[in-house]
């Protein structure tokens, strides 16, 4: 119960909040980009090809031209070169029913954050293909695509964050447990060594009395058994003071340690509420992503 106090104290003190639009590492957690293929050129040696251009936000040009790489290595016999780098012997049905020759060249724009895609549908190296409408429906799909493959390798990198946030919340709830069952184990010892010291004192009292009345015999019989007897009293009166002394140092000890585990608690209470929070951010944070990924359209 005073665990859940401090908890609950510690994570009033947070000052963590949700209106962030992008994440530490700098994801945007909101889609707000249109997007649109735009009629372009490229330049293929002496020679200039009709073209389209597409973006490809939160990126640069090496990202955007390694995503068509990957893509059209599975629908060409090979790729090679650059400015423009080429895929030959492309079979890509929604475009043309023929093998064609697709260059592309990328570019960046640091300012904005983003890499720009250009790509060619050509028949041969100077002449292009006669389908271009096809070609910008296909392009407006790449851009689809690959905006949304950059938002998923945020979200890959944000869910490893998660990993690692409730690793550490984990962690931080066990060592407050831990001192729990620390507090609890020591304020029960306690409350044993206490009745000990009870019972001891009860006795202790108890031979004092004894004592007492048979000194008073004693000085009226002077009777050798009852100094035989006064000296067993005395002897037991001194184990019990003796034992009682001991118990009293065990509780000391045992109350340094419990006030020490106690001034430990608000401050794992703050780490577990800290962790619990950075946990849910980042959460949040992946949910977001996720809806931002659904809207890219």
């Amino acid at each position: 119960m005073m665990r859940n106090s401090l908890l609950l104290s510690s994570a009033l003190l947070l000052t963590l909040h949700t209106t962030a639009q992008t994440t530490k590492e700098g994801f945007n957690l909101m889609w707000s980009n249109t997007l649109t293929v735009v009629p372009d050129t490229l330049v293929n040696g002496t020679h200039k090809l009709p073209a389209h251009t597409i973006t490809i936000h939160e990126s640069d040009g090496n990202k955007a031209l390694d995503l068509w790489k990957v893509d059209y290595k599975a629908v060409s016999q090979s790729i090679t070169g650059s400015k423009p780098t080429k895929a030959i012997g492309v079979m890509q049905t929604a475009v043309s029913g023929t093998p064609m020759l697709v260059l592309a060249t990328s570019a960046t724009d640091k300012k904005a954050g983003i890499g720009r895609l250009t790509v060619a549908f050509a028949k041969n190296d100077s002449v292009a293909i006669d389908e271009q409408e096809a070609a910008a429906r296909v392009m407006q799909e790449m851009a689809v695509k690959y905006n949304k493959a950059v938002v998923q390798e945020q979200i890959l990198a944000k869910e490893k964050s998660l990993e690692k946030a409730a690793d550490k919340a984990e962690s931080a709830q066990a060592d407050a447990a831990k001192l729990d069952q620390k507090s609890a184990k020591a304020n029960s010892d306690l409350k044993k060594i206490k009745a000990k010291q009870g019972k001891i004192q009860a006795n202790n009292a108890k031979l004092s009395g004894e004592i007492a009345g048979l000194e008073k015999k004693f000085q009226m019989t002077n009777n050798p058994k009852d100094l035989e007897k006064l000296a067993k009293l005395r002897s037991k009166l001194t184990k019990g003071e003796s034992e009682l002394a001991k118990l009293m140092g065990s509780e000391a000890k045992l109350q340094g340690n419990l006030n020490k585990i106690e001034g430990e608690k608000p401050d794992a209470a703050k780490e577990e509420a800290e962790r619990l929070q950075s946990r849910e951010e980042i959460l949040k944070e992946v949910e977001q992503l996720k809806r931002k990924l659904n809207d890219i359209r």
